[in-house]
């Protein structure tokens, strides 16, 4: 690693973690976003010393203001601005004579309005360097760090820790992708709001990313580049490491102007970014749902050797339209080999369709699905599996029955367990085997209290039963993709 590298690396770890706060900006009303940014540092949790600075006022939530960052005793390693923009200049001054090393500033109002806005930009830019200082910004979210207990974002959305880094040009997508990964029963590592990328840009969050051992997978929401040459240099790199998953914004012309009004970015050419992902083994989606549903995967799947699937469904429909999917997403629903259907003649009813899909029809339950399943698991010509419906599996009559004389909790209880016990077993198979397995379900439980315990038992094995077919293939065929770039690179 370079001197430089290694000094972006120090910066940025004391931006994430911190030992002291100062909130530029903080407010007693609630309709502020200075009352909200500091409540939310206080409420969630963190561990160093937190300071409210505002002239006006002599307390901030019952915490003792300082009128500026200069009259804070001690060390402060990160002040949140959120004042006025003709006011963040003076403030990012104080800043520089403090001896700040890091600074979020989340007021908008810079180059995104042009004019003046973009000269004040390149005034606090320039106020930074001279100050020595790095910053996020202007016009972000925020910044979050779970595991360090560190939520500057306006909003109260507290993800918990977990595995995923998420750098966003966007401060509500943030929130989308938090509240997302949230209902999945995930967290997060650490998420940036990048805004206007006056100062440190997307590339420089990915190279810290690249080196963070709590960030094991990288989801990136970007409407422009500042350097895309460098964003994808690095990102060639760092994908040799880690998987990055990109959902590039701005790609009609209705977007692009929305980019540029929203962040003071230049969207840029679809294809010539296609083409660059491809190269840099970057996973370009195509929506939110996608970015997540695809990062998850890569928690622990197996990358596949090829693109040949074999799915076993528990019905008709959804076998058919995981097929058509897997077609659209350049997957191979490949033929099965006549030992294959002899293993499976031997203990499915004799009416089963003979072909791929494996429609596991009424009758088969029970260790029929899971011989089902590894029978294709198991077959040379198939590169992984996707599974639809785990209901069979789980044989839900028995819960029906139990509840007439159980309690309403032992019953529960049992479908959690059973659940968890389920995937249990679907892992071991594809660790065994060495491919992709990926699941697609309607819900196992009845009743959203159980359905979240259930994934909250799903995601602590590192996976999720996604819910309908073409989101498996999606997931299927960006496996296959990181799996030949990985095998190119290789």
């Amino acid at each position: 690693m370079s001197t430089q590298s290694k000094q972006l690396m120090a910066q940025l770890k004391v931006l994430f973690e911190p030992t002291s706060v100062a909130v530029a900006g903080a407010s007693n009303d609630p309709s502020k976003w200075g009352f909200r940014i500091f409540s939310n540092i206080v409420s969630g949790g963190f561990q160093g010393s937190i300071y409210a600075v505002n002239p006006n006022v002599p307390e901030v939530l019952n915490m003792k203001t300082y009128p500026r960052v200069t009259d804070i005793p001690g060390r402060v390693d990160l002040v949140v601005i959120v004042v006025p923009p003709p006011s963040v200049p003076p403030v990012m001054r104080d800043c520089a004579a403090k001896g700040v090393p890091a600074v979020v500033v989340i007021t908008a109002g810079f180059a995104e309005v042009g004019g003046e806005g973009a000269r004040l930009e390149q005034e606090i830019t320039e106020i930074a360097r001279s100050g020595g200082i790095r910053f996020v910004g202007p016009n972000c979210f925020g910044i979050i760090n779970p595991h360090h207990k560190l939520y500057t974002q306006m909003p109260p959305v507290f993800p918990p820790p977990g595995p995923f880094g998420v750098i966003s040009q966007s401060g509500n997508i943030i929130g989308t992708i938090a509240r997302v990964l949230i209902q999945r029963a995930y967290g997060c590592s650490k998420c940036v709001s990048i805004g206007n990328q006056a100062d440190l840009t997307a590339e420089d969050y990915l190279e810290y990313f690249a080196q963070d051992p709590l960030s094991k997978v990288i989801l990136c929401y970007i409407e422009g580049f500042k350097d895309g040459a460098r964003f994808f240099r690095v990102a060639k790199e760092v994908s040799k490491k880690k998987p990055i998953i990109l959902l590039k914004a701005g790609h009609t012309p209705a977007g692009a102007r929305a980019a540029q009004s929203h962040t003071a970015s230049l969207a840029g050419s679809g294809a010539v970014i296609d083409a660059m992902c491809k190269q840099a083994g970057v996973i370009r989606v195509k929506s939110l749902d996608e970015l997540v549903d695809v990062g998850i995967a890569f928690l622990r799947q197996p990358l596949p050797k090829g693109r040949r699937v074999g799915v076993v469904t528990a019905g008709g429909g959804w076998g058919v339209l995981a097929a058509d999917a897997c077609a659209e997403a350049g997957l191979e629903v490949v033929a099965l080999p006549q030992e294959t259907l002899q293993e499976l003649d031997s203990f499915m009813p004799p009416w089963w369709s003979r072909g791929n899909p494996v429609d596991l029809v009424a009758g088969t339950s029970g260790d029929n699905l899971f011989r089902a399943v590894e029978t294709v698991l198991r077959c040379p010509v198939v590169d992984g599996v996707i599974m639809l419906g785990l209901m069979p599996v789980m044989n839900p009559g028995q819960f029906g029955r139990r509840s007439e004389g159980d309690d309403k909790d032992q019953v529960r209880d049992a479908m959690v367990t059973g659940a968890a016990q389920t995937i249990d077993r679907l892992i071991e198979m594809s660790d065994r085997y060495g491919k992709p397995l990926i699941i697609a379900s309607e819900p196992l439980g009845f009743g959203s209290a159980v359905n979240r315990r259930i994934a909250h038992a799903i995601a602590d094995r590192h996976t999720v039963c996604y819910e309908m077919p073409h989101q498996a293939a999606e997931v299927f065929a960006r496996l296959v993709q990181y799996g030949e770039y990985r095998r190119q690179e290789e």
